[in-house]
């Protein structure tokens, strides 16, 4: 993915040494490019884990693990390396960082009533983000992170504890119209290719909608659309598929 914005730092940490990422050009190999990803990502993921509480429960970490391996089995490029980290959240939540780090709540799991086929499109919609390049805009688009590549790299930060005062603020920036449609097209074919249902993925979002409150405060949309708008363009693209696949009389 041509176009990242990366900086080669010396005074960071192996893996960002390592993976080059460097805050300029687009026209650096895509093969340095999703390393670079990685590195950037991996530190980040680090951040989140330290501030964060880990789910305990084997059997939905297995859950989420074997759910997450058969999607990224379907990734047709096999230099994409994902993680799937489950957080003991109360409330439905998940969200992507760059590089391949995908964090699911355990409420947003017990939400799915821990059907594979549900939790399929929840973790192949944030795979999609990854995948389109949208987990990377969004984070070098983040005020903090341009001043944290301005003195070295996202390791500086982290260490010297500002990452940890802001709380990766950079999560609550929504994701455009735009970039959510396009993540839930390729993430419902991703889902889909993998055999997982694609109708589950309304059954997600219907209970999501009796969740939705007022006010927002529910997190998962403060980065995402609201459900009922989620569930008429995932139908849409059900609709299409299938008439797609219905021959002609």
């Amino acid at each position: 993915m041509a176009g990242f914005f990366y900086q080669l730092g010396k005074t960071v940490g192996p893996k960002l040494r390592r993976a080059k990422w460097v805050f300029s050009a687009a026209t650096a190999p895509e093969a340095e490019s999703i390393a670079a990803e990685q590195a950037a990502g991996a530190d980040l993921a680090q951040v989140v884990r330290q501030q964060r509480r880990l789910c305990a429960d084997t059997q939905i970490v297995e859950l989420l693990n074997t759910t997450g391996a058969a999607l990224a089995e379907r990734v047709r490029d096999k230099r994409r390396t994902f993680e799937f980290i489950c957080l003991a959240d109360d409330e439905p939540e998940a969200f992507c960082l760059p590089g391949g780090f995908v964090f699911v709540s355990r409420a947003m799991i017990d939400l799915c009533d821990r059907s594979a086929d549900a939790l399929a499109f929840v973790l192949s919609h944030e795979i999609a983000h990854i995948l389109e390049g949208h987990a990377m805009q969004r984070m070098i688009g983040n005020a903090v992170l341009r001043a944290v590549g301005r003195v070295g790299a996202v390791k500086y930060a982290a260490a010297t504890g500002a990452m940890r005062t802001l709380g990766i603020e950079f999560l609550n920036k929504a994701y455009s119209r735009e970039q959510e449609r396009a993540a839930d097209a390729l993430g419902l074919r991703l889902a889909m290719a993998a055999g997982f249902s694609g109708q589950a993925a309304i059954g997600v979002f219907e209970k999501l909608a009796a969740l939705e409150r007022p006010n927002g405060t529910l997190k998962y949309f403060a980065t995402h659309p609201e459900a009922r708008q989620r569930i008429t363009h995932l139908s849409r693209l059900l609709d299409q598929r299938q008439k797609r696949l219905t021959p002609k009389q």
